[in-house]
């Protein structure tokens, strides 16, 4: 543990700063690294000599192990880390110019991955006939949706191979008037597209996706349950991926006409207040002393961050 005060960090980021211009959260972490990404977070943020930007796009999460809570993602740990720019008054012209660099470089990734999906989702539909693709459609959900992805590497949790950054969430939807053989198929084909995009040296992606009937999704916009909350929820901040429009805006339309849209935006609202409760609850407390349900606002359970 750090046995710097506040005001000794901000003097050390400061002199980063000044010595090598606006930084990320993450860039400070990393030339500070004697100093907890916590104590260096406060440090920052109750600092009244810095420039602050923030260049995250914000989307409704459900935190499962924490009884449902309706959370904003990024968490504030990796809002900080990845999509925070830091620099001082007199470095306003560099601030925007790195902003605009760092949104772009997000903005490619997210295109990158995007056409990894689009290409995983033509070998699919090659394979049915226009029929069957006239009664199907596909959409991106979570990083994507936002043009927030990244390719920072990372472990598979399950087979421990390395993938490069944010998941691709694809979910396809079928009319109910296909034949069941139809939907087994397409997942038995997007089964083997994830295992050939995530073992592949070129790729190294993390392909996640659910195939389901048009009834099963607009039953979920009954907004009942913790998983009818996530379905809805990523139908809402979705991206039109392929397949056919119209069954697409008949989703859209569902959910202005169920009102789970409304129920959507209330969550986020409430989400909105308790992310700003937060974080004045953990600049006003000692970063060293901080008890576990404290400490979880700041990240995710399963960002599984270390501190030291």
């Amino acid at each position: 543990m750090s046995s710097l005060s506040t005001e000794e960090i901000e003097v050390r980021v400061t002199q980063l700063l000044e010595a090598e211009g606006p930084k990320i959260g993450k860039e400070l972490d990393w030339s500070l690294p004697e100093i907890p990404v916590l104590r260096l977070w406060q440090a920052c943020f109750r600092s009244q000599s810095f420039l602050i930007s923030h260049f995250a796009s914000y989307y409704l999460r459900f935190d499962v192990t924490r009884a449902d809570q309706v959370r904003l993602s990024p968490s504030i740990l990796r809002d900080f880390l990845s999509f925070t720019l830091l620099g001082l008054r007199g470095q306003r012209e560099q601030m925007i110019e790195r902003q605009g660099q760092l949104s772009n470089m997000h903005r490619e990734v997210s295109r990158e991955k995007l056409a990894v999906a689009q290409a995983a989702l033509r070998t699919l539909f090659l394979k049915q006939s226009r029929e069957v693709r006239s009664q199907v459609c596909a959409f991106i959900a979570g990083d994507l949706a936002y043009f927030l992805a990244h390719n920072e590497p990372r472990e598979h949790a399950a087979s421990g191979e390395m993938l490069k950054g944010s998941d691709i969430d694809i979910v396809i939807i079928l009319q109910d008037s296909l034949p069941d053989e139809v939907k087994v198929h397409m997942e038995a084909e997007m089964t083997a597209l994830k295992s050939y995009y995530m073992r592949h040296p070129d790729y190294r992606h993390e392909i996640d996706f659910i195939c389901k009937r048009q009834s099963v999704m607009e039953r979920q916009f009954g907004y009942g349950d913790i998983h009818d909350r996530i379905a809805s929820k990523i139908a809402w901040e979705s991206m039109f991926l392929g397949g056919s429009l119209t069954l697409y805006m008949e989703i859209r339309e569902a959910m202005g006409r169920t009102g789970v849209d409304r129920l959507i935006e209330a969550d986020f609202d409430h989400a909105l207040r308790d992310r700003k409760h937060a974080m004045r609850t953990l600049l006003n407390v000692p970063g060293d002393t901080l008890d576990e349900e404290t400490r979880s606002l700041f990240y995710f359970s399963q960002e599984r961050v270390e501190f030291t």
